[in-house]
């Protein structure tokens, strides 16, 4: 185990990150799916009792990630929110961390829980649908079908999120998230501390993330 892995997507070298993140080095890009912030939030205005911190949290592992890495880009593929109240504390987290990284171009894939980002003042891109750049293609959610190549070309491979794999691991209790590789598509884990997960097929998952390490599952399939 250990806390990066190398792999190839599409003829291009990653590296998947065991805090939930995959690196791109050739294009110095950072990429997370479902970072939900304010969802914590939206749980205590309806009555649940949780403990602050959640956005503050993830905001410094993204940053820890970001120095690591000395990315340039940072993409969300999707679900960067989770709520849209205009008070709620995650807002003042957010940012504290954009103006920390000022020079950080931040893309977001916008995915469904993305419907208040156009008014809420972000500082950052926003792209909607598959996004094909050179030889991968970045969506929010998994898709049937993969994203078209140039003609008579191979298809190019997707990375994603939306679902939030999880995996059981012999011999340990608990659900780890977890990268999926299946056919045309890579699945990342929610980045989000505070997120429910899907349960998928261990046959499924390529690398699943142990408490800051990432155990290799084995051969994809």
């Amino acid at each position: 185990m250990g806390e990066t892995q190398d792999i190839a997507l599409g003829g291009e070298a990653l590296r998947l990150h065991a805090d939930r993140a995959l690196h791109w080095p050739a294009r110095q890009r950072l990429l997370v799916a479902d970072v939900h912030l304010g969802k914590d939030d939206a749980f205590r205005a309806a009555g649940i009792a949780l403990p602050t911190g959640g956005a503050r949290h993830d905001l410094d592992r993204l940053a820890a990630l970001i120095a690591t890495t000395a990315a340039q880009e940072l993409w969300v593929l999707g679900d960067l929110l989770h709520g849209a109240r205009p008070d709620a504390p995650w807002r003042d987290e957010w940012r504290r961390f954009r103006t920390r990284h000022a020079q950080l171009q931040i893309v977001l894939v916008e995915g469904n829980h993305d419907r208040s980002a156009a008014r809420a003042d972000l500082g950052i891109a926003r792209l909607q649908g598959r996004v094909v750049d050179g030889p991968l293609a970045f969506a929010h959610a998994p898709s049937s079908a993969p994203a078209t190549g140039p003609a008579g070309g191979a298809p190019h491979p997707t990375v994603c999120g939306h679902v939030h794999p999880v995996v059981r691991v012999p011999g340990l209790r608990g659900r780890f998230p977890a990268f999926v590789q299946v056919d045309h598509q890579l699945v990342l884990p929610a980045f989000s501390a505070f997120t429910g997960g899907w349960l998928i097929d261990r046959a499924q998952a390529r690398h699943a993330c142990l408490n800051g390490h990432l155990l290799d599952l084995g051969p994809v399939g």
